[in-house]
């Protein structure tokens, strides 16, 4: 019997069999953890609430040591049976936390635990908070459901199936990782034996919380909220899906300022009295108290702000004109480059002129390099430039326009931020604590950003909840099938595109959803149509159609985002879209003994120390500085190194490369980014 005391209520996880020989395994090639890691306690894993935005007093933590061992296909479930081995619950499998350290496409969970005697009430519910990616769970050899989706969570009525004492959990689970044609973010198996480039270690298995939840008979299933500068709306849903009376009282630091009532499944709004508005500089949060007439109560929170495209005058820009040994590389127009009948730069230039496509345009000298002839590049956009003798370039003015921006609560706010992947080396998906989850939103203060994009990751609802009140502005990517995408990669997309952002919907940080990365695996889908479909799921916040990759080009969206490494291009913005660097940098120092693979980092700009990739940095946000005109939003690659690609601020193991001498060098350049001075 382990005990573990969880948020106040003590629980038992009885294991079957003897007591638990729990241990880690090695965190990777180079034993890289987080000191939340060293100091996991696997009778008190992630103990705290896991659903900040729909709070109850009656659960069950069921986090911890479980049994398990690996399966295959068409497995009879090992119903009564030890199995052979044990796992750490919610870590997933290939992750050291787990105890585990393996991957395997076919997975058993074995619990058994009591119900509480606490549970008063006559339903009970059994949640998970993900698990990747096919699921079917039994309870005292009964099946009590299936999912398949490996990012949103979900929840099976167990009521029927329980007894007091002794009750038999089992879960199954199909992943095939990158294997398989479902979405799969940056996973990839082989990076287990041979980790690099950018996919790295699989997240098999349960990664987030799984818990025990009692109710009444009728209860509060779902909330939807939205809330505007001036008024709350939310609609209320019931379990069983009926119309039954509810009451919302609003509060500001436990005073009621608004309340309301209504039935369920209808759309209830109150006008908040002297509102006070989440931004950057004050994530104020109301606090929220549900009541149905038939018993249930639920807590929650919201805030209140607006996200537009708005309107700015833009004064134009002049033409660079030649500019000798400098080169664009990057953005190439279809069927580029071309060769000249003549060694000429201005024939060139004269024909990105006459092509209404271009915007930059790169000339190679013949004999220089390795082109014999004189070459044309013409530029769908402006990447970012570097020298180069055997180059000459130039990018095209524009006339003064109306632009776009991004627009939060009625003004511009410029998003300077860095891409998350999420990824530990010691917990892979799942963060080894709920400190350790908020600490990465807090660095981003640490390093003067206001901006993160989640990439082609979707996080626990606790992460949501930490951007929320610290105030993070969140682009939330939706996670891709790196490669390999089918026909069949397209219905298990949108299904868990739309569970995205429907179970996201709530979270005042995230301002915009990104639908497809670079050319992952836009290839197969109508991208204009998923953006569509997207904004009228969320006509609420800003839509990035394809960061980075060919359907930018369609120019449907809110966002011009283009990916320029190392050095930021010019995104220009237009009538219709925000001009946003989707991803820029990848500047590389490389800390010994922080390597996730000793002496085998990669990045897209290695340098020898920190100093310099802090000199790097700011010279980067010089560039976008004077860029500000047309660019909106820059994202840095990136918060941490991850595995082999070592192009982070922070180590792997979330220790800081700099001083605080260059933290406050970075921190400097990215607040003049933000406020538009120096």
């Amino acid at each position: 019997m382990v005990k573990a005391v969880l948020c106040g209520l003590v629980v038992a996880l009885a294991l079957s069999g003897t007591a638990s020989a729990w241990q880690r395994t090695q965190c990777g090639p180079g034993d890289q953890i987080t000191s939340w890691g060293e100091d996991l306690d696997p009778a008190n894993v992630l103990p705290e609430y896991p659903r900040p935005q729909m709070v109850r007093d009656t659960w069950k933590n069921l986090n911890g040591v479980w049994q398990f061992q690996a399966g295959s296909s068409g497995e009879v479930p090992p119903f009564g049976q030890n199995l052979t081995s044990e796992i750490l619950v919610p870590f997933p499998v290939e992750s050291c936390l787990s105890g585990v350290g393996e991957t395997y496409k076919y997975l058993w969970y074995r619990l058994v635990f009591d119900k509480p005697a606490s549970f008063a009430n006559p339903r009970t519910l059994l949640h998970f908070g993900a698990v990747d990616w096919q699921c079917t769970a039994y309870i005292n050899g009964a099946t009590v459901g299936s999912h398949t989706g490996g990012y949103d969570s979900f929840w099976f009525e167990i009521t029927d199936y329980l007894k007091p004492t002794a009750n038999e959990l089992i879960l199954y689970v199909y992943d095939p990782s990158d294997d398989g044609y479902q979405v799969n973010g940056k996973q990839r198996i082989s990076a287990i034996t041979d980790p690099g480039g950018d996919t790295y270690t699989p997240a098999s298995g349960i990664w987030q919380t799984v818990w025990l939840e009692n109710v009444p008979s009728v209860f509060v299933s779902d909330l939807k909220m939205e809330a505007d500068a001036y008024t709350f709306k939310m609609i209320p849903t019931a379990n069983p899906e009926q119309h039954v009376q509810v009451s919302v009282t609003v509060y500001d630091n436990g005073v009621a300022v608004a309340s309301v009532t209504g039935t369920t499944g209808n759309y209830l709004s109150a006008k908040i009295p002297n509102p006070k508005i989440w931004c950057p500089a004050n994530p104020f949060l109301y606090d929220l108290v549900i009541k149905l007439s038939t018993g249930d109560t639920v807590t929650s929170y919201f805030g209140m702000r607006t996200v537009s495209l708005g309107s700015v005058w833009h004064p134009g820009t002049p033409d660079t004109g030649a500019q000798i040994g400098i080169d664009r590389p990057g953005q190439d127009m279809s069927g580029y480059p071309i060769t000249l009948d003549e060694a000429d730069y201005n024939l060139c230039w004269a024909l990105c002129n006459e092509t209404a496509e271009c915007q930059a345009w790169a000339y190679g000298i013949p004999g220089c390099d390795s082109y014999r002839n004189p070459q044309c590049w013409l530029k769908s956009g402006i990447p970012g430039t570097s020298s180069n003798p055997c180059r000459v370039s130039g990018a095209k003015g524009i006339d003064p326009f109306t632009a776009r921006r991004p627009f939060l609560n009625g003004g511009f706010v410029y998003l300077a931020g860095w891409l998350d992947q999420s990824f530990w080396p010691d917990g892979i998906y799942t963060a080894p604590s709920d400190e350790a989850l908020r600490y990465d939103l807090e660095a981003l203060s640490i390093f003067g950003m206001n901006t993160v994009r989640l990439h082609q990751k979707v996080n626990s609802e606790r992460w949501y909840y930490h951007a929320d009140t610290l105030g993070v502005i969140v682009i939330q990517d939706m996670p891709q099938k790196y490669g390999g995408a089918t026909a069949a990669t397209v219905d298990p997309f949108m299904d868990d595109l739309q569970a995205m952002i429907y179970g996201k919907f709530n979270h005042p940080s995230i301002i915009q959803w990104v639908t497809f990365n670079e050319g992952d695996c836009v290839g197969v889908f109508d991208a204009a149509s998923v953006v569509a479909t997207v904004q009228a799921w969320d006509p609420s916040r800003l839509v990035d159609t394809n960061s980075g990759g060919p359907a930018n080009d369609l120019h449907v969206g809110d966002v011009n985002d283009y990916h320029n490494y190392p050095y930021p291009g010019d995104p220009r913005p237009s009538s219709t879209q925000y001009g946003m660097e989707g991803e820029f940098g990848g500047i590389g120092a490389f800390i010994t003994g922080h390597e996730w693979v000793p002496n085998q980092c990669t990045t897209y700009l290695e340098v020898d120390t920190p100093q310099e990739e802090a000199d790097t940095y700011v010279a980067m946000a010089d560039t976008l500085f004077d860029e500000r005109m047309d660019v909106s939003c820059s994202i840095y690659t990136q918060i941490t190194d991850v595995e082999r690609e070592c192009d982070g601020f922070l180590n792997y193991d979330r220790t800081n490369k700099f001083t605080q001498a260059q933290t406050d060098q970075i921190w400097a350049a990215n607040q003049a980014l933000i406020s538009g001075t120096k």
